[in-house]
C-alpha cells in the first residue's frame, strides 16, 4: 500500500490535466489502493471502499474513501473516512471528515460556518485517539473542494512524501475506523442530515425572529386572506385540569376506524402553526408588559427549521432576583373545547429532561375559537403530564431470540388498560385476549 501511495505522490502532477483511465496513476488511486484495504477490511460489508481523481478533469485533491453504507454512500455527504492529498503532493492526510456539498445544499453560505460546528462538536467527543484534533492543509482556496475538506476535517494524522510505512497506515487506519465504529453506532436514524441538525440544535442564528416568524405562519394558515378584518384571537390563560374531564372520554379520545391521514396532517400542521402563532404573539406581549421590550423583539421561532431541537419556540422569563433567562417552549395545542390527550415525542421528553427549569410546555386547546385557552407547564413533561406509551419502535428479533421466547412465555397484563399486553417471564397461568 506505501509503494501504491507513494507513486501517486510522486507521479500525479505530472499526469495531464484530465482523469486518464490508461495511465499508472489512475489505476492506483481507482483500483490497487481500494482493492489492498478492502482486504485488510476482510468481513465489514459495511464498509465501502472508493477512490477518486475527478471525472474528466483531474481534481486537485484526489482521495480514497472509506464509508459505513448505512450513513453514506457518496463523499458529497455524511461522515466517513478519508485519505486526502495535497494540492503540491507533498503529503496526504489520513482523516474523519464530512461531505461539505451537503452543508453547502442546506445552509448555502454558512456552510463552512456549520461544517466547522459539527467537526469541533465530534472532536470534542473524542478521547484517547494518536489522532491530531489540528486542522488539516491541502493547500485549498475558498470555494474550492480541498477548502470544504479542511473546514469539514475532525481528526486527522499527516504522511509526508518518502516518511511513512505500511504498518503505520494500518495501525492509523486500524484505530480510525474504530472512532468512527463508536460514533455511527450512536447515530439511531441513517438520515445525516438529523445527525447535523441535533449538534446544531442549539445554534441561534437558524431561528426565525418572530415578527418575521408570525408572517411565515399567517401566510401558511390564511394565504387568500379570507380571514375577515380585524379577526385576532386572544389566548385566555387558565390553570391547569380546570377543563379536565374523565366523562364522555369516547367522544374525546383519538379517533378510530379509517383515516385519510393526507387530510389529518393538513389540518393537525396548521393547527399547531396556529398555535405557534398565539404563543409567539401572546410572549411578545407578555415581555412588553414587563417592560422587556429589548427581549420581546428577540423571541425566536425554532421549529420552523426542524424539529430535532425538541422545542419550538425560543423565549425569556425574568427571575426574582431581575436575572434574565432563556425558556424553551413546546407547544402542543389542540381544537378540542376541553383539555385532551396530546402526544409527545421522546426528543421532546429528553430534551425537558436537559433543559429542566427552563424548559416550558405550553398547552393551548380551544384553538378555533375566538378565545383559545392555555396554561403553562414549566420542568420535565414527566413530572408534569401522565405518559402513555400508544407507538413503539420496533425492530425484527430474529429465529434464535424468538424460539427462546416461545419455549420461556410471560404475559405482563395491563388492568387499566385490558387492550395492551406485553411479552414477559413465568406468567403462564394468565390469560389475555
Amino acid at each position: 500500500m506505501r509503494q501504491s501511495f507513494q507513486y501517486v505522490l510522486d507521479t500525479y502532477l505530472s499526469t495531464g490535466s484530465r482523469a486518464d483511465s490508461s495511465s499508472r496513476t489512475y489505476q492506483e488511486l481507482i483500483h490497487t489502493i481500494p482493492r489492498e484495504i478492502k482486504d485488510l477490511l476482510k468481513d465489514r460489508e459495511d464498509l465501502i471502499v472508493k477512490g477518486s481523481m475527478g471525472n474528466g478533469n483531474k481534481a486537485a485533491f484526489p482521495w480514497i474513501a472509506i464509508m459505513n453504507r448505512n450513513v453514506t454512500t457518496t463523499t458529497q455527504k455524511g461522515l466517513y473516512i478519508v485519505f486526502l492529498f495535497k494540492r503540491d503532493m507533498s503529503g496526504l492526510y489520513l482523516t474523519l471528515n464530512q461531505g461539505i456539498t451537503n452543508f453547502e445544499k442546506l445552509y448555502k453560505s454558512e456552510k463552512y460556518k456549520c461544517a466547522t460546528k459539527v467537526s469541533d462538536y465530534f472532536r470534542s467527543e473524542i478521547e484517547d485517539t494518536s489522532f491530531s484534533k489540528e486542522p488539516i492543509y491541502l493547500g485549498g482556496k475558498k470555494g474550492d473542494l480541498g477548502y470544504g475538506y479542511e473546514k469539514a476535517n475532525v481528526i486527522q494524522t499527516f504522511y509526508p512524501s518518502g516518511n511513512f510505512s505500511d504498518e503505520l497506515i494500518q495501525r492509523d487506519l486500524e484505530e480510525l475506523i474504530g472512532i468512527y465504529d463508536l460514533i455511527v453506532k450512536h447515530f439511531d436514524s441513517g438520515n445525516y442530515d438529523t445527525v447535523i441538525q441535533r449538534v446544531l440544535a442549539n445554534e441561534q442564528e437558524k431561528m426565525i425572529p418572530a415578527d418575521e416568524a408570525l408572517d411565515i405562519i399567517r401566510e401558511v394558515i390564511d394565504p387568500d386572506g379570507d380571514l375577515p378584518f380585524g379577526y385576532n384571537k386572544k389566548l385566555q390563560m387558565v390553570e391547569p385540569l380546570v377543563d379536565r374531564d374523565n366523562k364522555f372520554s369516547r367522544i374525546t379520545a383519538p379517533k378510530t376506524g379509517k383515516i385519510d391521514y393526507l387530510k389529518k396532517s393538513i389540518k393537525d400542521a396548521k393547527t399547531g402553526l396556529l398555535g405557534e402563532e398565539l404563543v409567539i404573539q401572546h410572549e411578545q406581549e407578555r415581555l412588553n408588559q414587563l417592560g422587556l421590550e429589548e427581549y420581546a423583539s428577540k423571541v425566536k421561532w425554532v421549529s420552523a427549521e426542524s424539529d430535532a431541537y425538541g422545542y419550538d419556540i425560543q423565549s425569556f422569563m425574568q427571575t426574582p432576583d431581575g436575572t434574565i433567562k432563556e425558556i424553551y417552549i413546546e407547544v402542543k395545542t389542540t381544537t378540542s373545547k376541553v383539555d385532551t390527550y396530546f402526544y409527545v415525542s421522546r426528543n421532546e421528553v429528553e430534551r425537558s429532561m436537559e433543559l429542566t427549569d427552563r424548559y416550558c410546555v405550553y398547552r393551548v386547546y380551544d384553538v378555533n375559537s375566538i378565545s383559545p385557552k392555555f396554561y403553562t407547564a414549566f420542568g420535565k413533561i414527566e413530572d408534569n403530564f401522565i405518559l402513555d406509551p400508544v407507538t413503539y419502535m420496533a425492530r425484527y428479533k430474529g429465529n434464535s431470540v424468538k424460539k427462546q421466547e416461545k419455549e420461556h412465555k410471560v404475559i405482563h397484563y395491563s388492568f387499566d388498560r385490558p387492550e395492551l399486553t406485553m411479552v414477559a417471564e413465568d406468567a403462564g397461568q394468565y390469560s389475555s385476549k
